[in-house]
């Protein structure tokens, strides 16, 4: 059959109307990047959307005004009123004002990249700059940036994505979408029951932000990329990095990977941090002019702690070496376990918390697509180690709810594939009790300070031939 190629026809060329650049305008237009009529004492646009227009940069920008009498303070999620000042004004809705406003910033952000749809050969995205900012996205948005914000990555980080992404997202249309998208995921996770009809509900509408966002994502990503867009691909990026960790279909292990029938999209999650690793290559925030440049000097992805770039063999006990093939001779690039099993011990004697989050995610941020391969094919030292560093993970701080959610569910669903093809006489699970535990105990810490294998071969009676025999089996 004959291949049919469609051709997607050119759109009319669009004349856009030609004005002389001021820098004259006010902060409220400057911050939106449309024209400002210079009015005084308020512009046109500011009296239109009920804002204060503000030409010395004194007051806060994207304050909502009525005769300069009330403001929108999203950090409290809450507007104070007084008409003392014009009592004939009659009452207004803050929320409408507010959302209007974003949803005008947003539309001109969308119209302005139209073009650049159509060339990527993405005309059908047009739709999306269709989609409108209502007061019920304000709301998330005031979640977002007073709880949820709050749990992403470390305690450094958290506190700076709160003070830039929900500021980037109100000109980003897709970074808006992603901030939606995630603080919707942590409403159904802290839903009363995770199986309700009010979870599934912020499910649904996550993904469906999510989808969107992601959409507009790669479109920008597939053509040349301004500079000041930079900031706001990184943000975007964190935020798909910690949904796609927090996203799992059925809170039941039974319907989790590996007992779930298989799948094309199992361990997508895992896939996403090498496009991490790429955005932070395009966006750098580790350069002096970004927005999250003090974070980004400090949690460079891209560079490898001492102890991976040069392991010392001796730090692994005996017994752990001959269970994974790892002789003196090996490094990490020769024996594909070597890594992965670095950077769980590492972790041994720390709790997951806001302060040590990234000893725990470099495991993910290491693993080699080789690795990810062996997990695909459910070989079992592959999956003894994930579901070592689900246990690790699982212990810690409830509010890192998208770690913690993934491991217990992914990590009991683990735990029984493991039961069920490689228990072994005592079981092959007794050994990730004595690793439960939440916070390491101090038995626990005298034990793996001792011979961490011995808690790995003496607990499960798994001898090492069992491994090597039918190690690809399911």
């Amino acid at each position: 059959m004959p291949s049919v190629v469609s051709r997607v026809p050119s759109p009319p060329e669009r004349k856009r109307k030609t004005h002389a650049k001021s820098r004259k305008g006010c902060g409220n237009c400057k911050l939106r990047r449309v024209k400002c009529d210079e009015g005084k004492p308020k512009c046109k646009k500011c009296v239109l959307y009920g804002v204060s227009c503000d030409y010395d940069g004194s007051k806060p920008s994207l304050d909502l005004s009525a005769e300069g009498a009330f403001q929108v303070n999203l950090a409290c999620g809450e507007a104070t009123l007084d008409f003392s000042v014009a009592p004939e004004k009659p009452p207004v809705s803050l929320n409408k004002a507010a959302a209007a406003m974003v949803n005008h910033s947003l539309s001109d952000t969308a119209y302005n990249q139209a073009d650049g749809l159509v060339m990527a050969g993405l005309p059908h995205l047009h739709r999306f700059s269709s989609w409108t900012f209502t007061e019920k996205d304000m709301e998330i948005v005031t979640r977002f940036q007073t709880r949820t914000v709050s749990t992403i990555g470390s305690k450094k980080a958290s506190s700076t994505y709160r003070d830039c992404i929900a500021h980037l997202a109100f000109t980003h249309p897709f970074l808006m979408h992603m901030v939606l998208s995630l603080t919707l995921l942590h409403d159904a996770h802290l839903t009363t029951c995770p199986n309700s009809d009010l979870a599934t509900d912020f499910q649904k509408a996550s993904l469906t932000h999510w989808n969107t966002a992601t959409k507009l994502f790669n479109a920008l990503l597939s053509r040349p990329i301004p500079p000041s867009y930079r900031d706001a691909i990184w943000a975007t990026g964190a935020l798909l990095g910690t949904a796609s960790m927090a996203y799992i279909e059925s809170s039941d292990p039974a319907q989790a990977w590996p007992l779930k029938p298989p799948d094309p999209n199992d361990l997508n999650w895992l896939k996403l941090n090498e496009g991490k690793r790429a955005v932070w290559e395009i966006a750098d925030p580790s350069r002096p002019e970004s927005m999250f440049y003090s974070l980004g000097k400090h949690m460079n992805h891209l560079q490898r702690p001492d102890w991976v770039a040069n392991p010392d063999f001796s730090s692994v006990p005996p017994r752990l070496a001959k269970l994974f093939d790892i002789t003196e001779q090996d490094s990490v690039e020769s024996n594909i376990y070597y890594l992965p099993l670095l950077c769980v011990q590492h972790t041994q004697l720390l709790s997951l918390t806001h302060g040590f989050v990234l000893p725990f995610i470099r495991f993910l941020l290491y693993m080699t697509p080789e690795f990810r391969a062996l997990l695909e094919l459910k070989d079992p030292r592959a999956m003894l180690l994930l579901l070592w560093w689900f246990r690790r993970v699982e212990a810690g701080h409830a509010e890192l709810w998208w770690m913690t959610r993934r491991a217990k569910i992914e990590g009991r669903a683990i735990e029984i594939w493991l039961e069920r093809w490689y228990g072994g006489e005592e079981g092959l699970m007794q050994m990730f009790e004595r690793l439960r535990g939440g916070a390491v105990g101090e038995v626990q810490v005298r034990e793996m300070e001792e011979d961490p294998a011995m808690v790995l071969m003496e607990c499960t009676g798994w001898a090492k031939e069992r491994l090597s025999a039918s190690v690809f089996a399911q």
